[in-house]
């Protein structure tokens, strides 16, 4: 999945760039797949919970995911462009709530061993940007295609072994999954966690979205543009791997806020580059503040909600806080970048992950101090 990613995430915005789309219209094409992504991200998570984890809700996100693909790589009219856009974001968001959901049941009691499980994610991911960069320099955008197609097709084949652990969830499926789910998320719940998540992916999706075409204003090619996203990933690992060991020495808490800060602190520096050099040092706090918030994240939603809820509530999170902010990044991005350069584009984004990192701090004392409660009149059904 991550390997799919890699191969997609990068040059989605050059090649958009490449068929003649204006910035706001690239801003609002990635913001359309986002947008169904949003949707659709805690349905198939939904359904996935309602369907005992059973990997055929895996299998038919990644089949819409390869027609989205398929309809890009075949058409460049600004209408079957947009609908490719929508369609692939409807399949591609639908990969990581279940598959993360697999990976925590895996990692067992101790959640953050859900870390260096994500760490394999992220070297995939670093092989795939890399590759990917380095086959768009000798053939052209269009063969991100072919690679995008391979990946997600490995994805639904391995996929197909992706079953949820017994002991976790002993036959227990939620009735109505996205209702019990979603109120967890109300505002006696996670739901200013969930607004200080939904900022921080704002801050970091502005900051990613914007970074390919800031390097080819500075003359970078394709490679570069691939480097930049390889730094990020392979401070990732690292981080992933040790991270039961510095959650148990600074606090699974500190090390999200410090996630927060830290997506925050590569706006400043990507806002200050002058060039391509710069700007990959960007990507050293981009590692560090993903690996930090996005692991804690997940873990801290799973540790308030309840085993027959895991896919849909990491689709909630995930569908919230990344889909809408990738949504609200792309569409006023574009504008924002066509008024004030996209330097200007990289400052926003800083402040706006400060004032998240503050609410996140906020949302932890206060689910710390009354823990989020368990919808009481959730029915299970059981077998």
């Amino acid at each position: 999945m991550y390997a799919a990613v890699g191969s997609m995430l990068p040059y989605m915005p050059l090649y958009y760039r490449s068929l003649g789309f204006s910035l706001a219209e690239v801003g609002s094409i990635l913001a359309l797949g986002a947008l169904v992504g949003l949707l659709a991200s805690p349905v198939w998570g939904a359904l996935s919970d309602r369907l005992r984890g059973s990997p055929r809700v895996l299998l038919g996100a990644t089949a819409t995911a390869l027609a989205g693909t398929a309809i890009l790589a075949s058409f460049s009219q600004p209408f079957w462009v947009a609908a490719g856009a929508a369609v692939l974001g409807a399949g591609i968001s639908g990969l990581s709530p279940i598959i993360d959901a697999r990976a925590l049941e895996t990692a067992g009691a101790n959640r953050e061993g859900f870390g260096p499980l994500r760490a394999w994610g992220s070297l995939s991911y670093i092989v795939a940007v890399l590759g990917t960069g380095i086959a768009v320099d000798e053939f052209g955008l269009r063969v991100v295609f072919a690679i995008l197609s391979v990946m997600l097709v490995a994805t639904g084949i391995v996929g197909l072994a992706l079953t949820p652990a017994a002991s976790e969830r002993p036959f227990q499926t939620a009735s109505r999954p996205l209702r019990d789910a979603g109120r967890l998320f109300g505002p006696r719940g996670l739901g200013l966690f969930l607004v200080g998540a939904f900022l921080t992916w704002l801050g970091m999706s502005a900051v990613l979205t914007y970074t390919p075409i800031r390097f080819t204003e500075l003359g970078a090619g394709a490679s570069i543009v691939g480097l930049g996203g390889a730094i990020a990933a392979a401070i990732e690992v690292p981080l992933m791997l040790r991270y039961p060991a510095l959650s148990e020495r600074f606090g699974a808490d500190r090390l999200l806020i410090a996630g927060s800060v830290l997506t925050a602190a590569r706006g400043v520096v990507a806002a200050f580059a002058t060039d391509p050099t710069m700007l990959l040092a960007a990507s050293i706090f981009g590692g560090l503040g993903f690996a930090l918030f996005f692991i804690g994240g997940v873990t801290y939603v799973s540790r308030h909600v309840p085993p027959e809820l895991a896919a849909t509530a990491q689709g909630i999170f995930q569908g919230v806080g990344n889909s809408l902010a990738q949504v609200t990044a792309a569409a006023v991005g574009g504008t924002v970048a066509a008024l004030a350069g996209v330097a200007g584009l990289f400052a926003l984004a800083a402040i706006i992950g400060f004032v998240a990192a503050a609410i996140i701090a906020v949302a932890i004392r206060r689910t710390a101090a009354a823990p989020v409660p368990v919808p009481a009149d959730r029915r299970l059904d059981t077998a």
